[in-house]
């Protein structure tokens, strides 16, 4: 029974937040826009948009067009099928004109919205209007 407790209170001092639970990342100056760097990629989530959320896939059952990521070694940014979030309103914001790094992904914010590509040139671009993978 005190086995079953401690693990109970453990379970309760879990930090809120997913994914984005004590990860390296920024949020955009809005908030609307929260990335994180973990297994080697970047992926920022967005919280609203105004063009509405891309065609679910029939294989995707859990929350689509909010999550996106890049990675150095992909050809293209991807949508993310995810069940969770990096939003942490822990991290920093990063104000606009300046950008952050994280294995070989730059993501830059600007007031037009903010772009995360590796060197190749690959990646994507995030705002309320307009989603777009390159």
């Amino acid at each position: 029974m005190r086995m079953l407790l401690l693990v109970a209170a453990a379970l309760i001092l879990l930090p809120a937040g997913g994914a984005g639970a004590a990860l390296p990342g920024f949020q955009t100056p809005s908030g609307n826009i929260h990335c994180a760097g973990y297994g080697g990629e970047v992926r920022c989530d967005i919280m609203a948009t105004s063009n509405g959320h891309p065609k679910r896939p029939a294989s995707c059952q859990l929350d689509w067009g909010t999550a996106y990521a890049a990675k150095r070694s992909w050809s293209r940014g991807r949508r993310l099928c995810v069940g969770d979030t990096v939003n942490d309103p822990a991290h920093r914001r990063l104000a606009y004109g300046h950008s952050w790094s994280y294995a070989g992904v730059t993501c830059t914010s600007r007031f037009s919205g903010l772009t995360c590509s590796s060197a190749k040139g690959h990646g994507f671009f995030l705002s309320r209007a307009r989603q777009r993978l390159f």
